[in-house]
């Protein structure tokens, strides 16, 4: 009867530890993916060329998550929430600003290469030649409020915004 009990305290000590390696273990995969089943979203630094002198935009915080649905006819809908928050920097002067740019954001991509993007409280934009001749913004934008973009030949070919904008080239302009 003793030996019994032993075996049992030994598959109960057996299943302790591994519940303590193990389950730790799948706390830190959870605490490491804040999206759960949804998708995090990756950002690189990039320079945008939009304004008199090029602007270096990096991360400083990235906790966006992202859905991604694809409809029958081929149309995708990305929707991203979370925060985000970037550092722009006047590659000339030095000069950096930092926004806090965590949208939401919903954009639709047409099989046809149109898209729609609609993007609610803080946003930014780096408009490039050709969608700043058809916007007559200028080539950094930052808004807050509700902003809808329609894309088009690889161009912003609309862009309205029941909000506020700030000329993102000015302030970097120092």
């Amino acid at each position: 009867m003793k030996r019994a009990y032993s075996s049992v305290a030994a598959l109960g000590f057996s299943i302790l530890v591994c519940a303590l390696v193990v389950f730790p273990s799948l706390v830190r995969a959870q605490a490491t993916n804040q999206c759960g089943p949804r998708q995090p979203v990756t950002i690189d630094s990039r320079t945008i060329n939009g304004c008199q002198f090029p602007i270096e935009v990096a991360v400083v915080s990235n906790n966006e998550c992202q859905d991604v649905v694809t409809l029958a006819d081929g149309t995708t809908i990305t929707r991203i929430t979370g925060r985000l928050v970037l550092s722009f920097t006047n590659n000339d002067t030095g000069f950096t600003i930092v926004r806090n740019v965590s949208g939401p954001t919903t954009e639709t991509d047409h099989p046809d290469g149109t898209a729609t993007f609609v993007g609610e409280g803080e946003n930014w934009f780096g408009f490039g030649p050709r969608s700043q001749a058809n916007t007559g913004e200028p080539g950094l934008v930052f808004t807050s409020g509700l902003v809808a973009l329609q894309i088009a030949g690889g161009a912003v070919i609309s862009f309205s915004l029941n909000g506020t904008q700030v000329n993102g080239c000015e302030l970097l302009n120092d």
